[in-house]
């Protein structure tokens, strides 16, 4: 009788193993008051697919040798992005892991001009030119929808290492100039932007902590010959 408690308690024990979230403690007590205890834990599950919503939040600039009224504010000058990624296994099995992450994601490239300067079209051609009044903000703005494509190394001890591209479609853009103690204006054009751009990405990160990032785009986001040759870059942290 007592075999046969042990053995149907251990069937119970293994068909159940599979539904525990965390390690569990079952104590099983027999008819001589011994007890025994037996401790299953349940390993995380790699080999799926899973999904996180991220926010990135940084500073970006212009590089490339532009005019002195292209020089922007450091502080300023501010990228955002809100990102839904899917990561897809590879190679899970052993200490150090392989993964294929991708997404759709919404970006926001802020460039704040220093001075009284402001960015206007005149002729067909994007310039910047001093404004006749002081200014307390003058900046141009992008909305761009980007799919990007980063293959992503996590090791034993923690640390990841994702590295990557991205390309994306211009959704929107404008500039926002407020004069010293006046209203804002907001002024929607395409400004000779390239409706399509594309860049390299990396990022590091230590386990589910927020990550590092930086994003270069070689090519210059206004059309050849009708703006600024400007490469683009951003830094900052992922949420």
């Amino acid at each position: 009788m007592n075999t046969f408690k042990h053995l149907l308690t251990t069937a119970l024990i293994a068909a159940s193993a599979t539904s525990f979230a965390q390690s569990t403690t079952i104590t099983v007590t027999t008819d001589s008051t011994s007890s025994a205890q037996i401790i299953r834990t349940r390993t995380r599950n790699y080999s799926r697919v899973t999904s996180d919503f991220s926010i990135y939040i940084g500073l970006n600039n212009f590089g490339g040798s532009l005019p002195a009224s292209y020089e922007l504010s450091p502080i300023g000058s501010r990228f955002v992005a809100l990102s839904w990624q899917k990561r897809i296994p590879i190679a899970v099995s052993g200490s150090t892991k392989l993964r294929l992450i991708t997404g759709p994601e919404v970006a926001w490239n802020n460039f704040m001009f220093q001075d009284r300067n402001m960015l206007v079209e005149q002729n067909g051609q994007v310039v910047v030119e001093p404004a006749s009044v002081d200014l307390h903000r003058s900046k141009l703005v992008t909305t761009q929808l980007n799919l990007p494509l980063m293959l992503n190394i996590s090791f034993r001890s923690g640390f990841s290492w994702s590295l990557g591209a991205y390309a994306g479609m211009r959704l929107d853009s404008y500039t926002k100039v407020k004069p010293q103690g006046g209203s804002p204006v907001r002024t929607h054009n395409s400004y000779n932007l390239n409706p399509i751009r594309w860049g390299l990405t990396t990022e590091l990160g230590f386990r589910g902590d927020a990550k590092l990032f930086f994003r270069y785009e070689p090519n210059s986001p206004f059309r050849t010959g009708l703006g600024p040759d400007a490469s683009v870059w951003a830094v900052g942290i992922k949420l």
